[in-house]
């Protein structure tokens, strides 16, 4: 929506804004939906996130378009940073994953012998990595991994 209303308010923000040395609407349209909305709402959507990437760790289908535009919002809202990806959503999806892997492994390795396990973690590794291409952003791989 902010992208919209730049393009059609450009001409304000090319001349009447710069000329009067004015935040430019871009930023002050993210800045407004980081404070009214993306605040009130954000551990809510990592909750669903999250719940939506465990579906898929367990073979569901789910939407990765969907998945992918919601957390693009947690890498948009840093206006060019990271942190907030980081802190309000990579942080606990990669203690979520790790919880994950964690009962899987203790599984794993209760019911099968060695080889089976092994080949178990790299189909895991593998996944992860794909998982990385299609929702999630791609500075976070080596982490996830």
């Amino acid at each position: 929506m902010v992208r919209r209303l730049s393009r059609f308010f450009h001409y304000l923000d090319r001349y009447f804004i710069t000329d009067r040395s004015l935040a430019n609407l871009n930023e002050v349209g993210l800045n407004s939906f980081r404070d009214l909305v993306y605040r009130e709402t954000k551990v809510d959507a990592r909750v669903v996130v999250i719940g939506l990437i465990n579906k898929g760790c367990e073979g569901e289908k789910i939407d990765r378009n969907l998945l992918k535009s919601v957390i693009n919002i947690f890498v948009e809202i840093g206006m060019g940073q990271m942190d907030a990806y980081e802190e309000d959503f990579e942080a606990h999806m990669l203690t979520n994953t790790g919880k994950y892997y964690s009962r899987k492994a203790s599984s794993w390795v209760s019911e099968d012998p060695n080889m089976n396990y092994m080949l178990k973690a790299e189909e895991c590794l593998r996944r992860e990595r794909a998982r990385v291409s299609h929702y999630l952003h791609s500075s976070g791989e080596q982490k996830l991994v």
